[in-house]
C-alpha cells in the first residue's frame, strides 16, 4: 500500500512497553517516523532504532518544545503527533489514507482509553477526541507546559475521522494516579505564570464536583469498577493541582 505524504512525529521516555506497538501501526502507512527521546534508560532508543524509525535524542523542554523539535525535522509538511503509548488502529489507518492532503485542514481522531487490556469508554474519557493531524506551515503547538494544543487559524476546517487511537495509558490505576499527581503539579505551574489564584470552595469542592461529573453525568459507572477508580484518580488530580497552586502564595 502506498504511503502517505506525511509525518508521524513522537516523543518519548522509558516507552520500553509501548513503543513498538506504536511505531508498527505508524509504519503502515507513512516512510518518515520522527522519534524525539528524551533520556531514556530502558531500551526504547533501541527499539526505535531497530525499527528503521529516526531517533533524535534531545533533553526534555517540555511537551510542546519537543514535539515542535521533532516536526522541525519531518521531512513532510504534514504531521500525525503520536505519543508513545498511542496506536493506530486499522480503521484509523485506513481513515488517514484517505486524506486528501491538498486541502487546508486539520483532523482530530477519538482516542480510546486503556488500563491494562480494558477500554473505558465513559467517565473522563467519554468524548476524548484530539487534534493530531496538521499541515506544520500554519498550524503549531503552543508553549503550555501540559496538556498543549495545537494553534490554528479559527476557520481552519476541522474534520473527524472514523476509527480509534487506541491509548495504552497506564498498566494500572496506581501508576495512572502517579502521572496525573506529576500533571497537577505542572497545571499549578501554569495557572501560576497565568497569575490565578485558588479559593477554599476550589480547594475542597472542586474535587467532589468532579467525581460526580466523571462517575454519575458522564457516565462512569458504566465502566464498572475501572470508571470509579477512574473517577476517584481525576477527583484526587483536582485536589492536588488547586493545592500545589494553593502552596505557590
Amino acid at each position: 500500500m502506498d504511503k502517505i505524504p506525511a509525518s508521524i512525529v513522537i516523543i518519548s521516555f522509558n516507552a520500553a512497553r509501548t513503543i513498538q506497538q506504536c511505531i508498527e501501526s505508524a509504519l503502515k502507512i507513512t516512510d518518515d517516523i520522527i522519534v524525539v527521546d528524551s533520556g531514556s534508560t530502558d531500551n526504547t532508543q533501541q527499539i526505535v532504532k531497530q525499527l528503521g524509525a529516526t531517533l533524535i535524542q534531545e533533553k526534555w523542554h517540555g511537551y510542546s518544545e519537543n514535539k515542535t523539535i521533532g516536526n522541525n525535522a519531518a521531512k513532510y509538511d504534514w504531521i500525525l503527533s503520536l505519543d508513545s503509548d498511542e496506536v493506530l488502529s486499522e480503521e484509523l489507518i485506513q481513515s488517514v489514507r484517505k486524506i486528501n492532503f491538498d486541502i487546508s485542514a486539520a483532523y482530530v481522531l477519538k482516542r480510546l482509553n486503556y488500563f491494562g487490556n480494558k477500554p473505558i469508554h465513559f467517565g473522563a474519557f467519554k468524548n476524548d477526541w484530539v487534534l493530531r493531524i496538521f499541515n506544520k506551515n500554519y498550524s503549531f503547538w503552543d508553549n503550555a507546559v501540559v496538556h498543549e494544543i495545537i494553534v490554528h487559524n479559527q476557520s481552519l476546517p476541522i474534520i473527524q475521522l472514523k476509527g480509534n487511537l487506541q491509548h495504552y495509558t497506564s498498566e494500572n490505576f496506581n501508576s495512572f494516579s502517579e502521572k496525573q499527581k506529576k500533571y497537577a503539579q505542572l497545571m499549578a505551574d501554569k495557572y501560576f505564570a497565568q497569575g490565578k489564584k485558588v479559593t477554599f470552595i476550589k480547594c475542597y469542592f472542586s474535587p467532589i464536583f468532579n467525581f460526580v461529573q466523571n462517575y454519575f453525568f458522564l457516565g462512569g459507572f458504566l465502566d464498572g469498577i475501572n470508571g470509579f477508580r477512574l473517577a476517584i484518580v481525576y477527583a484526587k488530580y483536582t485536589y492536588h493541582k488547586y493545592n500545589f497552586l494553593k502552596s505557590k502564595y
